[in-house]
């Protein structure tokens, strides 16, 4: 078998592995509605949780660890992200609210 199927056979084992596993647990419960009604507090909180995890290591570490400095810009336009993000309903706003004033303080100060 040649090395280019055995990769596609690879990552069709692990495809079909996660969605079994996936299906499993509705399964176990009996519907996936009273899954859902179980953990929709859960359910709730994971936009915020998943935009932290993937913005925070951007904002913090800029550079490398050997010569850390931090860009306060990058700091103030997480605080303004943050800020729309506590009145908004969506996680586009407070990414592109958080760009677009990173980007500005770019511009207005180069």
């Amino acid at each position: 078998m040649s090395d280019n199927l055995q990769l596609w056979l690879l990552f069709v084992a692990v495809g079909l592995g996660t969605f079994l596993i996936r299906l499993s647990f509705i399964q176990f419960h009996g519907s996936a509605e009273a899954l859902i009604a179980r953990s929709k507090h859960v359910l709730t909180l994971l936009p915020p949780a998943i935009l932290a995890a993937l913005c925070i290591p951007a904002i913090v570490f800029t550079r490398p660890l050997t010569a850390y400095q931090p860009d306060y810009f990058q700091w103030i336009a997480a605080l303004i992200a943050i800020l729309i993000a506590r009145f908004s309903r969506s996680v586009f706003w407070p990414v592109a609210g958080g760009m677009i004033c990173l980007w500005l303080l770019r511009y207005l100060t180069s």
